[in-house]
């Protein structure tokens, strides 16, 4: 049984095992060689994205390194906690004095520095002073901080803040210190 020319030079069975091995090898192209190939260009591109990642850290791990260090540094202990004393009535003038030079040592100009006469002829403790100054609201943490560590210092009644022209503030405080 001869069958066409390709039939006289190979059997049927050879054409049959030709075809399946071709479509072996079409299915080992298709279903393994591809897939790694998408798999490996992918991988690629991960490896690319680390590389990127790994150059970002080694760039801000300098910054960081100095960012932890100021964290692990000592803070500092807060507001101060001065030995508390009581202000002699001979020295209400010298109280007078250190909380104009405060004010000074802060940027505020004192427009108004008068303590309370009421409660410097009464037998309380503690006597009022009332202060208006003019300056930046930025500088009134400090003023405020070291006026809090002034060792006769009581506590603070009132504070009043206006805004004016020229971008500072009228800032009053009305103080109470401990006196004899």
């Amino acid at each position: 049984m001869r069958t066409g020319k390709l039939g006289a030079i190979l059997p049927t069975q050879s054409l049959v095992f030709l075809a399946l091995g071709a479509a072996a090898i079409l299915a080992f192209i298709f279903f393994i060689i591809l897939p790694e190939q998408r798999l490996s260009a992918e991988l690629d591109r991960e490896i690319a994205g680390l590389t990127t990642r790994i150059e970002e850290q080694r760039v801000l791990a300098p910054i960081f390194t100095a960012l932890f260090a100021k964290t692990e540094a000592p803070a500092t202990l807060g507001l101060p906690t001065p030995t508390r004393a009581k202000l002699a009535r001979a020295e209400v003038g010298a109280a007078l004095k250190r909380l104009q030079e405060l004010a000074a040592a802060h940027k505020m100009d004192i427009r108004e520095l008068t303590p309370d006469v009421n409660t410097l002829t009464d037998a309380s403790a503690h006597f009022l002073v009332q202060l208006m100054a003019n300056g930046q609201f930025m500088d009134l943490r400090g003023l405020l901080i070291d006026i809090a560590a002034l060792p006769y210092f009581e506590g603070i009644e009132e504070i009043e803040i206006k805004a004016v022209e020229g971008n500072t503030k009228d800032i009053g405080l009305k103080i109470s210190l401990t006196r004899e």
